[in-house]
C-alpha cells in the first residue's frame, strides 16, 4: 500500500516544528552575559537564559508562534485553508513586531508557513477503470 502525503500538510508540520525549535532555543540557550569586576579581584562572567532573565511570563510570547503554526494542523478541508491564511498572516505580523527581540528566530517558520499556504495540493489523477472506446 502506497501512502500519499499532502504537501501542504507536510509543510505545515515543518513550520510547526521550526516554531517549536525556535522557542526551545530562545528558552534554553544562554543569551545574556553579565561581566562584573571588583576593584580587588578578577572579573566574573555570568550567563543566563531568557527564562532566568524574564521569568515564567516569557512562555506567553514564545507560545504564540507555536500555537499559530499548529492551528492549521487541527483543521481539515476548507477550514484548513482559512486557518492557514490566518496563521501565516498572524505569524508574519508577530515576526515583524518582534524583529527587535525574538521575531527573527521565527522567520524560517514564517517562510515555510507561506510556502505551505501557496503550495498546491497535488491530488493524484485516477484514470477511468473502464474507458469508453469511441468508434
Amino acid at each position: 500500500m502506497k501512502r500519499r502525503y499532502d504537501r501542504r500538510l507536510v509543510l505545515q508540520a515543518v513550520a510547526f516544528t521550526l516554531a517549536i525549535t525556535a522557542s526551545l532555543v530562545l528558552l534554553l540557550i544562554p543569551g545574556y552575559t553579565e561581566v562584573t569586576q571588583s576593584s580587588d579581584g578578577p572579573e566574573q562572567v555570568t550567563t543566563s537564559t531568557l527564562l532566568e532573565t524574564v521569568g515564567p511570563w516569557i512562555f506567553v510570547p514564545l507560545l504564540i508562534p507555536v500555537v499559530l503554526t499548529g492551528l492549521p494542523l487541527v483543521f481539515r478541508g476548507r477550514s484548513n485553508i482559512y486557518a492557514s491564511v490566518a496563521a501565516a498572516i498572524a505569524l508574519a505580523i508577530f515576526t515583524v513586531l518582534g524583529a527587535l527581540s525574538i521575531g527573527w528566530f521565527y522567520l524560517p517558520a514564517t517562510g515555510v508557513a507561506f510556502i505551505a499556504l501557496f503550495s498546491l495540493s497535488t491530488k493524484p489523477k485516477v484514470p477511468n477503470a473502464h474507458p469508453e472506446v469511441s468508434q
